[in-house]
């Protein structure tokens, strides 16, 4: 203590001593009920934490099983992957095919005449690459025509004096972003052009043509072929099951459905075989994980609430509250049938071979679960997931919401969605030549293109005039940043071009704005806009917009364009991960209980820490008051010893004192 700097000097006693054991007596009782407590809450707050840690590992296990795509899955298997490799989707057909791998896709590719320099001037004026089928015989050098892909865009390069040498044509082309790669390369003597097309495929060979004759070298058509064909554009061909099929490029996804078929070499006399079959796997897989972290926790919740007879000694959170109420609502969860499988066969966990034993825990049985995918695998999926089924192939489950009854609801379509259109005017008589001042723009859902130019030349149908019109307005870059699309035919009974918007719904539209192609047809004018689906669910208004109906529960569908009428029913359920998750995240949650639970001890923690200080505190203040009292104490013995020296001092010197000491 300050201003105390020895004890005991007056009457010899231990002062600091005794004060240190009183003090010490006073403390310990205190310690050890804090020490006892701050233990008992450390030890609930890591018991906490293991339950949380439980709750959490046996959630991510909910993942596999959460997803419809999980169910009904299908494996593609090829006897040889080298040659074929295959994957497959939930709508393929199962089945066994013989497939022989004929011919690999390939992109047509031309190259110039040799240039002394990379830097060679080129000529000037426009050059114009189109996409579609050539009949061009390399060997004879015999080119007997072209028809237009539609669906390719066409694209113009403008060469002047910024950009007419062979790397400023090379720069212009990749830089256009069009579909065809340029490079220069240097074969030992001069340099070279070298064009290719990205996509593979016949019906994506390059048509090369000039205004100007400084750009004859570059040519490629039926006029001149100033270029040499390097590379052919070939589609690939198979055979399955001996019938010879063919695709633009080496992968095919339309030939069987819900199949993708990759080809990785030709190898014509070798024949493979493919085995679409039905595959339980993931799923017993995903459900063996969910059996298993389930397991885990229960028995960290038995070890956690266990009581030891022969100890008679009980863990840290026996009787606890919140395990028991939160364990229970689990357990009521996975044993509950799943609202709107009330009267079907597959419509609890113990349907897919879950079954709880002796101790809490699950057993598995895989092999009922396999015959449950089998016989229904909807069904199956339908116990875990959120799923719509529909009886109708033309309607199909988008979404829900959280607050979605399940149940069976009616489907029945008023309106049907459709596209906006724009008939256009009297096209002139074909063979119908252009001389490049052909042009228009066009507003396609909305968004406005530039100015569109046709290419000049002569069209001796409608079809390839459609071709040219379609290739020009969706290769607009203001068209293609917007994501839109037109489809153009020639309607040769009314003579005339016919466009229609890709989107369906309202917001589908096709207008022309400005126009110098009045003998084509394609005057200023607006199109039919096209219409939201229209119609109810469950007999009850829906809201439309382009092919989604909506319901007022928040059901929505997706009708493929021009259905209308009754569609039949769609069966939708909510499945026990999405109530199970839901459990698991309100005891998880940073508002759940289990987190309350967890910061109320850490609070009572942090106010142990205030006692244990308030302690100290009390404690420093009573020793000081002890150490007060006893050197108090201490200096009044030192003065009554004092005082009784000086009086037997004197006493021993009084003069009868003297004479008794004498005699």
């Amino acid at each position: 203590m300050a201003g105390i700097t020895s004890t005991g000097l007056g009457s010899g006693l231990d002062i600091r001593g005794m004060v240190d054991g009183l003090v010490a007596a006073e403390r310990q009782p205190q310690v050890f009920q804090l020490d006892r407590k701050e233990t008992n809450l450390q030890a609930k707050l890591s018991s906490y934490g293991l339950f949380k840690s439980s709750l959490s590992d046996f959630r991510s296990s909910l993942a596999g099983l959460r997803e419809s795509s999980q169910f009904g899955v299908l494996q593609a298997t090829t006897s040889d992957s080298e040659v074929v490799s295959a994957s497959v989707d939930s709508n393929a057909d199962t089945g066994h095919f013989n497939i022989k791998a004929k011919q690999l896709a390939q992109s047509h590719s031309l190259v110039t005449g040799g240039f002394s320099d990379a830097s060679a001037s080129v000529g000037t004026g426009k050059l114009t690459i189109k996409f579609g089928t050539t009949d061009y015989d390399a060997q004879s050098d015999t080119y007997n025509g072209f028809t237009q892909n539609p669906d390719k865009g066409t694209l113009t390069i403008d060469l002047d004096a910024s950009n007419n040498t062979l790397t400023g044509l090379r720069d212009a082309i990749n830089d256009a972003d069009a579909g065809v790669n340029a490079s220069i390369i240097y074969d030992g003597s001069a340099y070279r052009m070298v064009l290719t097309a990205e996509d593979t495929g016949a019906e994506n060979s390059l048509q090369i043509t000039v205004d100007d004759a400084s750009l004859g070298q570059f040519e490629f058509n039926a006029s001149t072929t100033s270029m040499t064909q390097t590379q052919a554009a070939q589609d690939a061909i198979m055979s399955i099951n001996g019938l010879d099929v063919t695709n633009a490029s080496n992968t095919f996804t339309d030939t069987l459905k819900g199949v993708t078929l990759d080809l990785q070499q030709a190898q014509l006399g070798k024949i493979i075989s493919l085995d679409i079959s039905e595959s339980t796997d993931e799923i017993v897989s995903a459900l063996e994980g969910f059996v298993e972290k389930y397991n885990e926790l229960i028995g960290n919740v038995n070890e956690l609430t266990s009581y030891n007879a022969a100890e008679e000694k009980g863990s840290v959170l026996l009787g606890d509250a919140t395990v028991r109420s939160g364990m229970s609502r689990i357990r009521a969860v996975m044993g509950s049938m799943v609202s709107g499988l009330e009267n079907t066969s597959i419509r609890t966990l113990y349907d897919l071979g879950l079954s709880t034993q002796a101790d809490g825990t699950l057993n598995f049985d895989s092999g009922k679960l396999s015959k449950a995918l089998q016989d229904d695998p909807d069904g199956v999926a339908a116990v875990f997931t959120v799923l719509g089924r529909t009886d109708n192939e033309g309607v199909s489950y988008f979404s829900s919401e959280d607050a979605t009854p399940t149940g069976k609801y009616a489907v029945d379509v008023t309106q049907a969605a459709t596209q906006g259109v724009l008939d256009g005017g009297a096209v002139a008589a074909f063979p119908l030549t252009l001389d490049g001042s052909e042009t228009f723009k066009i507003q396609i859902d909305g968004s406005l293109s530039g100015q569109i130019v046709l290419t000049a030349g002569t069209y001796n149908s409608g079809d390839d005039l459609a071709a040219e019109i379609q290739s020009r307005i969706n290769g607009d870059s203001a068209l293609k940043s917007a994501g839109v699309k037109v489809q153009v035919d020639f309607d040769s009974a009314n003579n005339r071009m016919v466009m229609t918007s890709q989107t369906f719904g309202a917001e589908s539209s096709v207008a022309i704005i400005e126009s110098n192609a009045a003998a084509l047809g394609l005057n200023v004018a607006t199109g039919t806009a096209g219409t939201d689906v229209a119609g109810t669910i469950d007999g009850a208004a829906a809201e439309g917009e382009g092919q989604y109906l909506t319901a007022a529960n928040g059901l929505k569908l997706r009708i493929e364009g021009g259905l209308s009428g009754a569609l039949g029913t769609v069966s939708f359920s909510r499945g026990l991960m999405e109530k199970l998750d839901n459990v698991l995240g309100g005891l998880l949650g940073g508002d759940g209980i289990l987190e309350a639970k967890t910061e109320g001890l850490k609070k009572t923690l942090d106010e142990i820490t205030e006692q244990r200080a308030d302690l100290d505190d009390k404690m420093a203040k009573l020793e000081a008051r002890l150490l007060s009292k006893f050197n108090a104490m201490d200096a009044m013995l030192g003065q009554f010893q004092a005082t009784g020296a000086f009086l037997t001092q004197q006493l021993n010197s009084l003069p009868y004192n003297n004479l008794s000491k004498k005699k």
